[in-house]
C-alpha cells in the first residue's frame, strides 16, 4: 500500500482593495498565464503552479 503524504492546508482570505494608487494590470497576459476575474479581484496563475493550488483557490472563490 502506498504511503500518503499529509497535505499542508493554508487558509487564505481575500480582501477587496479599492486604492486608486495601485498600478493597472497589463492589457494582455503573458504566455502561460491563466487569469480569473471576479467582482473586485483578479487572480493570475503562471506556468508551473500546482493543480491542487488552483483547485484550492477556485474552491475558496466559489464558497466564501
Amino acid at each position: 500500500m502506498p504511503t500518503i503524504k499529509p497535505l499542508t492546508i493554508v487558509p487564505v482570505t481575500l480582501h477587496p482593495i479599492s486604492s486608486p494608487s495601485l498600478p493597472a494590470a497589463p492589457a494582455s497576459s503573458s504566455p502561460g498565464t491563466c487569469s480569473v476575474k471576479i467582482a473586485n479581484a483578479e487572480i493570475h496563475f503562471h506556468n508551473g503552479v500546482e493543480e491542487r493550488i488552483i483547485r484550492a483557490v477556485m474552491k475558496e472563490l466559489m464558497h466564501p
